[in-house]
């Protein structure tokens, strides 16, 4: 089987690891894979290792750019000539719109919503713009994977397609013994500060500084036990920097920059609580990384994230909730045994209810459906 995957961009990201795990995989089983998508980031370096083929689309973009848009794909029409698929998988927003214009289902195609743009918190015009257009080319796809219950039924809400196309498939993590956490056992004198950690790219929909402003609100003697570490890149490092310098709290809040995955799981394993605030999301595939490592979670609740974080293992909070947010950290920090308590049950719930090999099976299962009815 050739199967060819198309994502908007390739820097690290949830959507881009969701394809690097489909891609080693099927390579494992003797298939022959092959990437599109804007060149020059962290996936396009993984695909290469694997032996799978990158075509880079110089053209792809978030922007609306109509001639960029038709050069993009006049690029997907000469790479489909060149690989010859067997099978179209379509990720992310505009790569996913601009696939399924382009092949128009004349090879098996399949779309995989991990957000949609109409999600509850995003703009208005957006949302108007992404519902005509994922109503458009819905139909040029045999199957749209959501990777949340709740993705499937904003689909059916909003009328993108015909409910029987909608499938939902959650995001899968790997889970190892090395997952376990290394850091010090909690209440242990030698422990010099608790971690709250954030990791995501540093613009919309996050909004790490509602993190950094409830910090702040925090009694004197609780910020002293803690530190919050800031993972990722962004526009909004620049506000970050400038809050934490005029509240005085740089040696409280280090922002990390964006860091190889393997940093990012050191420093998860290393740490106590995980904090996600966003204006929307689809499946965050972060809370669930930081579930295997046994940190205890605060997140919004937005997306599916409800579907993975449940009252034993975290905490939700309203969309742009500050007072939510900081009362969560407070009630953390003042029970260290609590949050060990919800560590370990994040982590058994990922181990049960999302390891990758059930997502890699039933994905696989879609995938030979789909050829088979063709």
């Amino acid at each position: 089987m050739r199967i060819f995957y198309l994502i908007t961009k390739s820097e690290a990201g949830g959507a881009q690891t969701h394809i690097f795990q489909l891609t080693k995989y099927f390579i494992q089983l003797g298939n022959e894979l092959a990437v599109m998508a804007y060149p020059g980031g962290w996936l396009e370096n993984e695909i290469k290792k694997l032996g799978a083929r990158f075509y880079p689309n110089f053209y792809f973009s978030n922007r609306i750019n109509p001639i960029d848009d038709l050069k993009a794909i006049r690029a997907i029409k000469k790479a489909i000539l060149d690989f010859k698929p067997d099978l179209v998988s379509c990720h992310s927003s505009k790569a996913g719109f601009l696939g399924r214009w382009a092949i128009k289902n004349k090879i098996p195609t399949v779309f995989t919503a991990h957000g949609w743009g109409f999600s509850e918190g995003a703009p208005f015009f957006r949302r108007c713009l992404a519902i005509g257009a994922e109503r458009l080319v819905s139909r040029y796809c045999e199957k749209i994977i959501c990777v949340s219950n709740l993705n499937r039924e904003l689909a059916i809400k909003y009328k993108i397609s015909e409910n029987d196309k909608l499938i939902t498939i959650y995001n899968g993590v790997e889970i190892t013994r090395n997952d376990a956490k290394e850091s010090l056992e909690i209440g242990s004198p030698k422990i010099v500060s608790l971690k709250i950690v954030f990791v995501g790219r540093l613009a919309k929909p996050k909004e790490p500084i509602l993190l950094l402003k409830a910090f702040n609100e925090l009694p004197f003697e609780l910020k002293e036990k803690a530190e919050v570490l800031i993972i990722g890149e962004g526009l909004k490092r620049k506000e970050l920097e400038r809050f934490s310098k005029e509240n005085e709290l740089e040696t409280k809040i280090k922002l990390l920059g964006a860091l190889p995955r393997e940093e990012v799981f050191k420093i998860l394993k290393q740490s106590e609580i995980f904090v996600l605030v966003s204006k929307w999301e689809g499946f965050p595939r972060s809370i669930l990384e930081a579930m295997t490592c046994g940190l205890a979670i605060i997140s919004t609740d937005v997306g599916g994230v409800k579907e993975a974080i449940d009252e034993n293992c975290g905490i939700l909070i309203k969309r742009g909730n500050k007072e939510g947010l900081r009362n969560a950290l407070e009630k953390l920090l003042k029970n260290p045994s609590l949050i060990k308590k919800m560590g370990q049950s994040a982590r058994e719930k990922a181990e049960n209810e999302f390891p990758l090999e059930k997502m890699l099976k039933e994905t696989e299962k879609i995938y030979a459906s789909l050829l088979k009815s063709n």
